[in-house]
């Protein structure tokens, strides 16, 4: 059962996505606020095929936590695709921190350069994390919402690794505080598996960590949300 979901699940969503983007293409001349609708009701679109399809739902706790206004920093664990669609359809228009390959996926470059993504190479940390730090400072005067994964890759359920300290550079150069948001989506969006399992994701939202001058101290509590 779980095979034929998932077969049904990807025709749907490859077909879906390449009409979709393929009619909204000329993203250059779309003004701001229509990038933002268009990639929220993509992702959301996303979501509501992974639980009408696959069975995946998802429940969310803490909600209360995430700010009503202010800039704020979304440091979520990372194990699976799931949770990059969950997060912008959480959060319309932020701005997504992400490895340098993706911004070559086409069309997706389009609306990602539109939008602000931040892309860092991984064999360029220091080059790439100043980058980072001069990219949100120039995009927080018209940006609220930054995202990073401080695993800086996607991590089994089971497994552990040790966090990249980017995220209190961040935290610490630009005084954005951190919402640390924890879930379980690889227990059913399995990574780079192609049969999904239904059931429903636990999505953990933390209070804001503010002021934070420590790295160690900032690192173990993030790390104490991930893993325990």
């Amino acid at each position: 059962m779980n095979f034929i979901r998932s077969f049904i699940f990807y025709f749907f969503f490859y077909t879906w996505t390449t009409c979709y983007f393929v009619l909204f293409s000329p993203v250059r001349f779309f003004n701001i606020k229509l990038v933002i609708y268009l990639s929220s009701f993509w992702t959301s679109s996303v979501i509501k095929l992974s639980y009408v399809i696959l069975g995946i739902d998802y429940k969310i706790t803490g909600i209360k936590n995430i700010p009503t206004k202010g800039k704020f920093i979304v440091a979520s664990n990372h194990q699976s695709a799931w949770e990059t669609f969950f997060i912008g359809t959480l959060f319309p228009g932020s701005v997504f921190i992400l490895k340098n390959e993706l911004r070559k996926i086409p069309i997706f470059s389009m609306y990602f350069k539109k939008l602000g993504f931040i892309f860092v190479k991984r064999n360029q940390l220091i080059k790439s994390l100043k980058l980072v730090l001069k990219s949100v400072r120039k995009l927080s005067k018209e940006k609220n919402i930054f995202v990073i994964f401080p695993e800086g890759t996607r991590i089994n359920p089971d497994d552990k690794t040790k966090l990249n300290s980017g995220v209190f550079a961040i935290h610490k150069f630009t005084s954005i505080p951190i919402l640390p948001i924890k879930h379980n989506s690889g227990n059913f969006w399995v990574n780079k598996k192609f049969i999904k399992k239904n059931g429903t994701i636990n999505v953990e939202i933390f209070p804001l960590i503010k002021n934070q001058t420590n790295k160690d101290k900032l690192i173990k509590t993030l790390e104490k949300y991930y893993y325990n």
